[in-house]
């Protein structure tokens, strides 16, 4: 099979967990033999994969990158054709859907999440105590975002409307795709996300820390990913004094970075632990399994809001149990089906600081519980989790969206 993905893959960076999608998928979809074209900004390990094709981008600023970017799929276009051409932008679809169709026999779109509930959260979050930040409010600039946000729906619709399949990663957004878009159920497909079994998988926790330079006494609760409204990591800032009621020395490895950073930093001092949080920055991927393998346990504080509505199919949580890791996570549909099958972690209600602590504290007390809970949910993520899985289940829906043609 001859794929077109058409998405810029770039040099790999813990903030960017889409990136990270893009980059497991394409690798693992090429174990399949599959000839697959793609298109590179940056060195990327890509470039060295068997039966990938990659097309580089010359560097530049972000407009230039965009140029060049279509300038390139336009000449690759002209000159081949494809059999399945897969995106996971909405941008790249609705133009797949125009000019495309001729060079590509089928489009498969991936969706990962409903845009405008992201956009919501984002507003409500900058406009709690706490947590704002300033906008201008003036009838213009918000004419402006109301026809923006028109003209981004439009295209999304537009998109899904053109593709002959859509891959999405929770059954809550394939839910609200016939709800509300009225896209035919047997047109959406449910792949989780994945993690990569061979890159995270149990190290040795006291070589990890002399390796990032962490106390070997001190106990550790890590959480990894983009400092986003929907992680609730504020929840954990808040449940800190409790934890450290109980276990003074204990510190917090909080590994990425996002627009909420400076509101947590900011909750940090109010609540006077600022100085038994780490805020590490973007970390390189290869590098996330460190901070993982170094802490004793590890969290998930997800929210309601846009959480409960779709579903959940974090990376992070995949990540942390196939290192070994025991889980304390918010109680939302996608989590607690995982940790509930596995056996590998402790579930909690969501935005509940003193439920999050207990469960933490539970965990601390109890190292032998810990041990016992990360084992199985190792076991679980490895046989139902990995990105390979997560490939060959794609790979057999844009081979039977093929087949189905003839």
């Amino acid at each position: 099979m001859k794929m077109l993905f058409l998405d810029m893959v770039k040099p790999l960076s813990l903030a960017d967990g889409s990136l990270i999608h893009r980059y497991e998928l394409v690798s693992n979809l090429a174990r399949f033999e599959n000839e697959i074209h793609i298109f590179t900004a940056g060195n990327t390990p890509l470039s060295n994969i068997k039966n990938i094709h990659s097309h580089n981008i010359p560097p530049g600023n972000f407009l230039s990158l965009i140029v060049n970017y279509f300038s390139s799929s336009i000449s690759l276009l002209s000159s081949e054709t494809f059999d399945v051409l897969y995106t996971r932008n909405p941008n790249f679809g609705f133009l797949a859907g125009l000019f495309c169709k001729t060079r590509c026999k089928k489009i498969v779109y991936e969706l990962n999440g409903i845009p405008e509930d992201e956009k919501n959260l984002f507003r409500t979050k900058y406009e709690e105590d706490g947590f704002s930040q300033p906008r201008k409010k003036n009838y213009f600039s918000n004419q402006y975002f109301s026809v923006h946000a028109k003209l981004k729906l439009f295209i999304l619709k537009k998109a899904l409307g053109f593709s002959d399949r859509i891959i999405v990663v929770t059954p809550g957004i394939k839910t609200n795709l016939e709800k509300i878009y009225n896209i035919p159920g047997e047109k959406i497909v449910v792949v989780s996300n994945g993690a990569n079994t061979s890159l995270f998988r149990p190290k040795e926790q006291e070589i990890c820390r002399k390796e990032l330079g962490l106390e070997l006494e001190t106990p550790y609760v890590c959480f990894v990913g983009n400092l986003a409204p929907w992680q609730g990591v504020e929840y954990l800032v808040k449940a800190a004094p409790s934890i450290l009621s109980r276990f003074p020395e204990c510190h917090f490895l909080i590994v990425g970075d996002g627009v909420m950073k400076d509101n947590l930093l900011k909750l940090c001092r109010e609540l006077g632990v600022e100085d038994k949080f780490i805020f590490t920055g973007v970390v390189a991927y290869d590098r996330v399994p460190l901070y993982i393998n170094a802490s004793d346990i590890c969290a998930a504080p997800f929210i309601l809001a846009r959480n409960a509505k779709i579903g959940l199919s974090p990376l992070k949580l995949y990540e942390y149990m196939a290192c070994g890791k025991t889980v304390v996570a918010s109680n939302i549909s996608g989590v607690s089906d995982v940790l509930e099958a596995s056996g590998g972690g402790i579930l909690v209600p969501p935005e509940n600081p003193n439920a999050l602590a207990e469960g933490i504290i539970k965990v601390l007390e109890n190292p032998g519980l810990g041990k016992k809970l990360g084992s199985k949910g190792l076991s679980y993520v490895t046989e139902n989790y990995s990105w390979y899985s997560v490939a060959k289940k794609v790979n057999e829906v844009c081979k039977s969206v093929l087949e189905a043609e003839n």
